[in-house]
């Protein structure tokens, strides 16, 4: 009796045990499940988000407008974006104009112009200087190597970031129906001038982006809008935009992704790529 009593007690323990390993098993494996499940929806959302870039692309190709003006259907940043439905997900998707940006690589880049920008000018100075200084004269070939600059702090960093681009190869015109205020006092250099131009954009209602702004069509338009203005500083028609993308999981708002690129919508040339 003592055999089979000491055999029961032995049976009912590996049993408690199995029965202990079957639960941490099947957590384990609830677990790995929901990370897998986790991933995928992960790399969907990566994915779409890179759609939502190719569509903004696609639809800034097929602009057959002569001209690219702030109340252009392209031009949304994350608080008015565009929205497009992938599979129940959703993506959110806008573009702006790089062309609004001061050009770093500009041939007869300025140092007052980066001073009107809110640069230090003695940080200007180095910043010109780097520029001129590099290899093959190729200037700077991403925006955060205005850290290797002397002197370059990231307060100064973050205050010029959105009105500065390297991606415009030498050229140093702006793109006078896009350009901010800053920009447009960094070229013209004159207070009085630059008020006329955001006035005449802004038409009537004196806001931008808007069904009545006034647009300037072509560089005759300029000179006979905005008295001493000179045409030779602008563009009116822009190639290279900044586009941005997010997707949002439908079932999981926590996954989203995030990817933004720099594109010759004309080319088709990527110059920049960055995924969150």
């Amino acid at each position: 009796m003592k055999d089979k009593g000491s055999i029961l007690i032995f049976t009912l323990w590996v049993l408690i045990i199995l029965a202990i390993l079957s639960i941490v098993l099947s957590r384990r494996a609830s677990s790995d499940i929901s990370l897998s499940r986790r991933e995928s929806r992960s790399i969907k959302a990566t994915y779409f988000a890179k759609a939502g870039i190719f569509k903004m692309l696609a639809e800034l190709t097929k602009d057959a407008n002569t001209y690219n003006a702030l109340n252009g259907d392209w031009n949304r940043n994350e608080e008015n974006p565009k929205e497009l439905m992938l599979g129940g997900d959703t993506v959110l998707y806008g573009a702006s104009d790089e062309g609004a940006r001061l050009n770093l690589n500009a041939i007869d880049l300025k140092i007052e112009q980066l001073v009107a920008l809110g640069i230090d000018e003695n940080i200007a100075e180095a910043v010109v200087k780097y520029k001129d200084q590099k290899k093959d004269n190729n200037g700077f070939e991403f925006i955060e190597e205005l850290f290797l600059v002397e002197g370059m702090t990231r307060e100064t960093f973050s205050a010029i970031k959105e009105s500065a681009s390297v991606y415009r190869n030498k050229n140093s015109k702006i793109n006078i129906n896009t350009a901010k205020e800053e920009v447009l006092a960094a070229v013209i250099g004159d207070e009085g001038l630059v008020q006329d131009v955001l006035d005449y954009r802004r038409g009537l209602d004196g806001e931008d982006a808007t069904d009545d702004d006034g647009i300037f069509r072509d560089a005759s338009e300029i000179t006979v809008n905005i008295q001493g203005l000179d045409p030779a500083l602008f563009i009116v028609k822009s190639d290279i935009f900044r586009i941005w993308s997010k997707s949002i999981s439908s079932d999981n708002e926590e996954i989203f992704k995030r990817a933004e690129a720099v594109i010759d919508r004309q080319s088709g040339k990527i110059y920049h790529w960055k995924e969150d």
